[in-house]
């Protein structure tokens, strides 16, 4: 009887782990715009950006600290990320 506890303890440990891993892979289109506007990077999601300050066109876009991407912190100025 332990035994069968035991493993049923298993399988429903093992399902909850990977309703959480599908869970986490999904993301509604609206989500990715709102860590954009908060600052997220588009590239590799990181949330360390600065602000760059210069006198050529990028003054006032965002660069990712992790990836040296850059960007405009509009999120409606570029497409979603991914595929």
């Amino acid at each position: 009887m332990a035994v069968f506890v035991g493993v049923v303890c298993l399988v429903v440990v093992a399902g909850v782990v990977w309703l959480l891993a599908r869970l986490d892979s999904w993301r509604p289109a609206g989500l990715e715009r709102w860590n954009r506007a908060r600052g997220r990077c588009p590239g590799c999601g990181s949330g360390r950006t600065r602000t760059i300050v210069s006198d050529n066109r990028l003054n006032g876009m965002l660069e990712c600290k992790a990836c040296s991407r850059a960007w405009h912190p509009d999120p409606d100025s570029h497409p979603p990320a991914g595929p």
